[in-house]
């Protein structure tokens, strides 16, 4: 199966490039977080295309849009005038005015995607695909460049400065590291089993790596040393290892398991878990509180003693929650001005 999987991601990442060249009522919770107040709104997509915006304080959904197709990821444009969406499974990149409720591009990059990062200057979004990362502007919403990755890339994250993109490829069981400037590959660190999801902390001093084990399933966290591009530690999570997330003082890293969320300590690179399940997992810029999708709901915890602070229900457009499941939680990048 592999081995068909690496012809397509081949082929794909060709069609990638290609394209680029051609297209040139809840109880208010407050928490003390780093940036002196919570960040107001989180973004939740939700797996059938929905796309709901909730004020964090007490979990009122404030405007809300259907991109209509499956999704696998999604990133925030600076004060949320755009919501970037991956329909992975359609291959379309979709931009999403929220305070319109509306769609307002489309993006077909004729091979599947994964996920979505914004550079921290707003000035370009990058997509993961088969075998490539798409480089789109957002100003026009243009495909402008597609950078080679490895086998079936997954998870992105891009470093604080905007330089370097870490890449997770599940095939290849590697990471691609990406340099921005140029749109080239810098070098490939290997793992093993399959890589699946990255986050780097918010002083850029670490990239931490969710990867499941092959065969076994079992979840491993790996810390890359961003100045040598080498793997400093790692440590078992459990099964399930997939969304990962690094709290603002970089002392903690939480990885979404499915029916667990494992809390790895940083500085003595221990393991623990909690007894919830979480589909998906993210911290917001400067905020300590830990947003879970958890079903229907979105299960908010304090990091600094792991107590769920609220529980937020997610409605639809059916009205009521059933059938929303959430692929994504993004947030607005923090305001640097």
């Amino acid at each position: 199966m592999w081995g068909r999987r690496r012809t397509a991601a081949l082929g794909t990442a060709a069609v990638l490039v290609a394209a680029a060249l051609s297209a040139a009522g809840q109880e208010r919770q407050h928490v003390v977080t780093t940036a002196g107040a919570p960040v107001p709104r989180a973004y939740v997509i939700a797996h059938d295309g929905q796309v709901q915006v909730l004020d964090t304080t007490d979990g009122r959904a404030v405007a809300s849009a259907n991109t209509g197709a499956w999704t696998t990821g999604a990133a925030v444009g600076p004060g949320g005038d755009r919501v970037y969406v991956v329909n992975g499974w359609a291959g379309v990149i979709t931009a999403v005015d929220p305070v319109a409720g509306k769609v307002v591009g489309r993006i077909d990059a004729r091979a599947q995607l994964a996920q979505a990062v914004l550079r921290p200057d707003g000035e370009r979004l990058y997509v993961t695909g088969s075998g490539a990362v798409a480089v789109v502007d957002p100003a026009t919403f243009r495909l402008v460049a597609a950078i080679r990755a490895g086998g079936q890339p997954q998870g992105i994250a891009v470093t604080p400065d905007g330089r370097r993109l870490y890449v997770a490829n599940a095939q290849d069981g590697t990471v691609s590291v990406l340099d921005t400037a140029s749109a080239t590959p810098k070098t490939t660190i290997p793992l093993g089993g399959m890589p699946q999801q990255v986050a780097v902390s918010p002083d850029g001093d670490a990239v931490y790596v969710s990867s499941l084990d092959v065969g076994e399933g079992g979840g491993t966290v790996f810390m890359i040393d961003p100045r040598t591009d080498e793997v400093r530690w790692s440590t078992p999570v459990g099964k399930g290892a997939g969304s990962i997330a690094v709290t603002p003082d970089g002392r903690r890293v939480y990885v979404a398991l499915g029916r667990r969320v494992a809390v790895v300590d940083t500085a003595t690179h221990a393991a623990r878990t909690l007894r919830l399940k979480a589909k998906t997992l993210a911290i917001p810029p400067g905020d300590r509180r830990v947003f879970l999708s958890t079903g229907n709901t979105a299960t908010v915890l304090d990091s600094a003693d792991n107590r769920v602070l609220t529980t937020f229900q997610l409605s639809g457009l059916d009205g009521d929650g059933r059938g929303f499941t959430a692929t994504a939680i993004a947030f607005e990048p923090s305001d640097k001005s």
